[in-house]
């Protein structure tokens, strides 16, 4: 079979898909023509809702440029630019202060020390009852060498040792001080109720809980009266 064949029509046929194919033409012209029209730059808005809208863009800009004056103005000085971090004076070469006496704020004018060491040396001095060596600067948490040997030459020191009486102070006072640990604490506190009062710091030495440093660093924060 030939493939002419597959493209021959009757007559009756042709006229057919001639009218079909018009039919096409035609409704897609008249979609075309038809179809509404969007405009996408523009969009039809109602005019009360438009006009709202202006009267608000308006008010909420002059209201910005209030506000933005009123922080600025002087009758208002919590709005006015502060640092954050005031000044902090500190010592000058040569100058000093005393251990026992400096209070925190005068601790912080020690070049490298801050609030938290001199809070930190504050509390370790009412714990010990007042230092009696420069060197126990180095028991504070925190201090290492480098820090020590920094800020010793802006100390003097009076020593001071506020002595805890050891025949009635309570646990719970023993264990405040940081040279005393609980098995000391309680050792003492044995002692006292089996024997009566400690005469004095070489019957403390006889105790396997008392190491020889520790003997020796107590001493002088002891009463025995």
């Amino acid at each position: 079979m030939s493939w002419k064949n597959y493209f021959y029509f009757q007559k009756g046929d042709k006229t057919a898909i001639i009218l079909l194919l018009i039919l096409i033409v035609i409704s897609g012209t008249a979609y075309i023509l038809t179809r509404p029209k969007v405009d996408t730059e523009k969009q039809a808005v109602n005019p009360e809702f438009r006009k709202k809208f202006e009267d608000f863009q308006t008010n909420l800009a002059t209201d910005s440029t209030h506000d933005d004056k009123s922080l600025a103005n002087t009758e208002y000085p919590q709005y006015q630019r502060t640092n954050r971090y005031p000044y902090q004076q500190k010592l000058k070469q040569g100058e000093t202060l005393e251990l026992n006496s400096a209070d925190t704020s005068a601790l912080k004018m020690i070049p490298k020390i801050g609030s938290g060491f001199a809070s930190r040396i504050v509390k370790y001095r009412e714990s010990l009852g007042g230092y009696l060596h420069l060197e126990q600067l180095k028991e504070v948490w925190g201090m290492d060498d480098y820090l020590y040997n920094d800020i010793v030459p802006y100390i003097t020191l009076s020593p001071k040792a506020n002595k805890l009486k050891i025949n009635s102070i309570s646990f719970q006072e023993l264990l405040k001080h940081p040279y005393i640990n609980y098995k000391q604490a309680q050792v003492i506190i044995d002692i006292r109720e089996r024997k009566d009062n400690i005469s004095s710091i070489n019957r403390l030495a006889l105790l396997d809980e008392f190491s020889e440093k520790d003997i020796k660093r107590l001493t002088p924060y002891l009463s025995f009266d």
